[in-house]
């Protein structure tokens, strides 16, 4: 009897044994299937115990071949099996083409279309992967065959093409309110670019550029409302090249290449897509999308409407574009300065400032050709310069800075002197210099380099302006009275590098003295040359001697 009740007790006890390592596991299975749900590891390992005492952790990563197996059949045969059932139905309809009438052939591919929507709602429930992606394959199915009762046949279903162009625009219609239902990033980007190849399969003007100023709005809302900011970066993109095939005559309708489309409309459209795409830095964050996005669409936008730009000005306006960049500048100008007071961001006022100024650039050229036009772009210089010190705006200094020394050496290099030019660098040059120094801590500028560089801009162009300014004669006295003005400077400022730069320019006038006026100038003017170059170097070797000693 003993005997037995422990045999009884032996039996419970292993029985509650395998109840709880049962448990365990099931425990353990759980918590892995709460990871997958969330998306992430589990940041401490789960400790189960058993009824002995003894601690068991689960491992901190396990590896669920069975789990890899089945996103396999689930996700990657979904999609595989979808594009074969898509290729099959087109390849159908093709067939009934060939062996049917016309709208006999497409009431075939419109009823192969409702057998995959059928079967999509018919799987919603059970299998929400496979039934999304049969949903996203009979839409393009229902697309392509209402593409096809006109465009790309040769006896078309539908004889009026507006009538063709509506019902895709319906379809269409359709697509973007069940991917606004759906809450489906994926399903409104198949329709943003169905609805741009229809701006195209549609090769006029007044349906192809209304459609895709349309897009571009469309993918803006969807973007301010759902953060979709993939869909409308894509969107951004597509908008500018559709514009570009527009442009070029559209060679995808079988149009000639090259053949510029030229219609008033065109440059309407251009400016709608800029301000559409230009309201993202309106768009409040709020943690939807990176911060990144602001700065990456700005570029994007600025860089494909200035591409486009240039060729709707070659093909349509290459006589009379002054107004159309005035037009950039003052709108940019002006959207510059309502940013500046709406957002804290310090990127974007300053893009739109240094565009604004880009255009200015480009309208001044159209009203006064090179070289003439070069001092307006120098003093317009000093105007960016007064303009970075009300943004505070290191970025705009840093932009101005490269362009102002690209000019230069592009005048120098490649066209004749002009003394006003070469006035107007010198005083660019210098008030810039002394602007900066001035005002560095309001720029937020951490080195002198910005500086140093307009500094060096004067010492050469300085040299350079009274080298063609006055009689060749009198080109050493010119160069030593600028050595003057120098030490002057440094005198009044407690500035050495007007010293340095001082220095510099009269080891050069001696140089030039000795290996150019020498062979040429007359004794007189030799004469005065010399004197006047020792008494200034004398001079100021006397005052700074006695001023080191005096210190």
């Amino acid at each position: 009897m003993l005997q037995e009740n422990q045999d009884q007790s032996n039996g419970v006890r292993e029985l509650t044994d395998k109840v709880n390592s049962l448990e365990m596991r099931v425990g353990v299975m759980e918590q892995h299937i709460e990871v997958l749900l969330q998306g992430k590891e589990s940041a401490q390992p789960s400790r189960y115990s058993s009824e002995n005492g003894e601690t068991i952790s689960s491992p901190d990563r396990i590896i669920d071949e069975g789990l890899i197996e089945s996103n396999i059949f689930e996700y990657g045969l979904a999609w595989f099996g979808s594009l074969v059932l898509l290729f099959g139905i087109v390849f159908l309809s093709h067939l009934a083409r060939n062996y049917m009438s016309g709208p006999l052939s497409s009431m075939v591919g419109y009823a192969a279309v409702g057998g995959v929507f059928f079967l999509a709602w018919y799987l919603r429930n059970s299998f929400t992967h496979l039934s999304f992606m049969l949903y996203l394959i009979a839409h393009l199915l229902l697309y392509y065959i209402t593409l096809q009762l006109f465009f790309f046949i040769d006896q078309p279903v539908v004889p009026v093409k507006g009538i063709a162009i509506a019902l895709l625009l319906v379809v269409i219609g359709i697509q973007c309110l069940n991917a606004i239902r759906r809450d489906s990033e994926l399903l409104a980007a198949v329709a943003v670019i169905l609805a741009l190849l229809t701006a195209i399969f549609a090769d006029t003007t007044l349906v192809s550029l209304p459609l895709i100023m349309l897009t571009a709005g469309f993918s803006m809302f969807l973007f301010i409302k759902y953060s979709w900011w993939r869909l409308m970066l894509a969107t951004l993109i597509f908008v500018y090249i559709s514009q570009g095939i527009w442009l070029l005559n559209n060679p995808v309708m079988g149009n000639p290449v090259g053949a510029f489309a030229t219609h008033p409309f065109n440059l309407l459209s251009l400016f709608i897509y800029g301000t559409i795409f230009s309201i993202v830095p309106l768009v409040k964050q709020r943690g939807n999308f990176p911060d990144g996005i602001y700065p990456a669409t700005i570029l994007i936008n600025g860089m494909s409407f200035s591409i486009v730009l240039l060729f709707v000005v070659a093909s349509y306006y290459a006589d009379s574009y002054i107004w159309i960049f005035t037009a950039i500048f003052a709108v940019c100008l002006f959207y510059s300065i309502f940013l500046k007071y709406r957002t804290s961001r310090v990127f974007d006022p300053a893009f739109y400032a240094i565009y604004s100024f880009m255009a200015l650039s480009l309208a001044v050229y159209g009203y006064s050709k090179l070289p003439d036009a070069l001092w307006l772009l120098a003093l317009q210089s000093l105007l960016v310069v007064s303009w970075a010190l009300w943004f505070r705006s290191k970025i705009i200094v840093v932009m101005n800075t490269m362009l102002f020394i690209v000019i230069i050496v592009f005048y120098v290099a490649f066209y004749p002197p002009v003394d006003k030019v070469n006035i107007a660098f010198v005083i660019t040059s210098f008030i810039s210099a002394r602007v900066i120094n001035w005002k560095k801590n309001r720029l937020t500028l951490k080195t002198e380099m910005i500086r140093n560089i307009y500094m060096i801009a004067l010492f050469f162009i300085m040299l350079f302006t009274l080298y063609h300014l006055v009689p060749s004669q009198y080109v050493t006295l010119s160069w030593t009275g600028a050595a003057v003005f120098y030490f002057i400077l440094s005198l009044i400022l407690k500035l050495i590098k007007y010293r340095w730069m001082a220095i510099a320019t009269v080891l050069v006038t001696g140089f030039y003295l000795f290996f150019v006026d020498f062979s040429h100038l007359d004794t007189g003017y030799r004469v005065l040359a010399f004197l006047f170059l020792a008494a200034i170097s004398l001079g100021a070797s006397l005052y700074f001697t006695k001023k080191i000693r005096r210190k």
